[in-house]
């Protein structure tokens, strides 16, 4: 029976796992939980045999900030002068 290993495809943490795996011949299945989500149970099941904070990927940078709003411009012309 395949292990089956959770992560992002573009992970680097992932990558090596997968070519340690490789190299050492272990059958194993990947779940790219970005690309193929992640079922409550599962997530609830990993939870109570880990605790949630091992599933929190604090390495990862924080999101992008939001761009910053642009002044709308007025559609009005302007007086000559």
């Amino acid at each position: 029976m395949p292990v089956t290993i959770y992560g992002i495809k573009n992970c680097d943490t992932m990558k090596k796992a997968r070519a340690w795996l490789d190299a050492n011949g272990v059958a194993y299945a990947f779940h790219d939980y970005k690309t193929q989500g992640l079922d409550e149970a599962r997530l609830q099941s990993f939870i109570d045999a880990l605790g949630w904070e091992p599933l929190l990927n604090r390495a990862a940078p924080p999101s992008a900030p939001s761009p910053t709003p642009t002044r709308p411009t007025s559609t009005r012309k302007r007086r000559s002068g």
